[in-house]
């Protein structure tokens, strides 16, 4: 299968505090020591990230200088290289990844930068909250959640100079509340969820598309009928919004955003079946107990692959990045920023286990680079499907 979202690759990292399980304390960043040597990487190859920043993030030194600075870099027209074109370094001539065709001719910036909800660190956070890193988005009462968004939308602008318009909600929990928020909002990209992915409720996404589609906002797991004109937009209140208002972003923006879509756009994580497996089966393959499933996987005939380089081997990487081609689907690859330094998560808790991580990510970018791949951020994925580009 063949699709105009072959060969393209989305790298989102989740910027969220430290393992407190591994550093021994709440709300660290020792992990951003590594925020450098990976934009680079990122850079050499041509590979433009998406950032989402939880809230405590967009108050963190070096998260604010890396979006400045890719932002003063664009404006001046020097921001790495431009996509499509060679540089000398000390691994010789380097060709980056190609560009989009509608972006051809026009500067990108290194990066996005999107908000991450944690809610339990975003005012106004309830005495029950304070302190619960498992609380998820639906936990939370309406009207506080929407007013969180509204701050956390806030601090990111305030923390970057702009509007975010890309948004992962944390433990894969977009709920139709959140979706209309963002919508009201301004956002355009969300990538919260996956068909693949596993929650605390099992596999809840399973009917779920493997490609970029446009959100329902009553129910975010359903596709939004394209030939509906309806567009359902909840007239959110967003009550307290603390400590800035909306309605001051930076550059003049609208409070409520552009507004030119009125549409919210998921962009699923990417986790596949090495070889191709019947969707139809999906539900009864995960009903099967656990080590039924387990010898399916041995025997290689039900083996799902993350392009997450935390728990895959370079090999099984790039065996889903060919998958993605063959399907015709992006390949969305979900990084967590305590992965970028050695001790500040369980998987990579040494120095040896930071470099096999590294090593992982420049075989993988090489390899696309390689072949042509174009490198999208999760906005640019939303405005292509928006622009009819799948």
């Amino acid at each position: 299968m063949s699709g105009s979202w072959s060969k393209n690759l989305v790298v989102t990292v989740s910027v969220e505090p430290d393992d407190p399980a591994m550093v021994g304390r709440t709300g660290s960043y020792r992990s951003l020591d590594g925020l450098a040597r990976f934009h680079e990487l990122c850079r050499r190859h041509g590979v433009r990230p998406t950032y989402l920043l939880t809230y405590s993030a967009a108050g963190e030194a070096r998260c604010v200088e890396l979006a400045r600075s890719c932002a003063a870099a664009s404006q001046a027209g020097t921001g790495g290289q431009r996509a499509g074109t060679e540089e000398t370094g000390g691994r010789g001539s380097v060709r980056l990844i190609a560009p989009t065709p509608e972006r051809r001719g026009e500067q990108r910036e290194d990066a996005e930068f999107g908000a991450h909800l944690h809610p339990e660190e975003v005012p106004p956070i309830a005495p029950a909250e304070a302190g619960r890193h498992t609380l998820r988005p639906s936990d939370v009462e309406p009207e506080r959640l929407r007013a969180k968004l509204a701050n956390l939308a806030a601090r990111v602008a305030e923390a970057t100079g702009r509007r975010p318009t890309s948004y992962r909600a944390g433990f894969f929990d977009l709920t139709a509340v959140q979706a209309a928020a963002l919508i009201e909002l301004g956002f355009e990209a969300d990538s919260s969820l996956g068909p693949l992915e596993k929650t605390r409720e099992g596999y809840p996404f399973l009917g779920i598309p493997f490609a970029p589609y446009v959100v329902d906002p009553v129910r975010p797991t359903r596709q939004l009928d394209r030939t509906d004109c309806r567009l359902p937009i909840a007239k959110c209140q967003l009550p307290n919004a603390e400590p800035s208002s909306l309605s001051h972003l930076p550059n003049g923006q609208s409070a409520m955003g552009n507004r030119q879509s009125e549409m919210l756009v998921e962009v699923p994580m990417t986790t596949v079946f090495r070889r191709p497996f019947a969707r139809a089966l999906f539900g009864a393959y995960f009903a099967l107990p656990g080590p039924v499933r387990g010898a399916l996987r041995t025997l290689g005939l039900a083996e799902l692959l993350r392009l997450r380089p935390a728990v895959a081997t370079e090999q099984e990487l790039l065996a889903v990045c060919q998958r993605t081609e063959r399907l015709g689907i992006p390949a969305v690859m979900s990084i967590h920023s305590n992965e970028l330094a050695a001790g500040t998560s369980a998987s990579v808790r040494t120095q040896a286990d930071s470099a096999a991580y590294f090593e992982r990510l420049e075989s993988v970018f090489a390899a696309v680079q390689e072949q042509g791949w174009t490198s999208l951020t999760l906005t640019e994925v939303a405005r292509k499907l928006r622009q009819g580009g799948s």
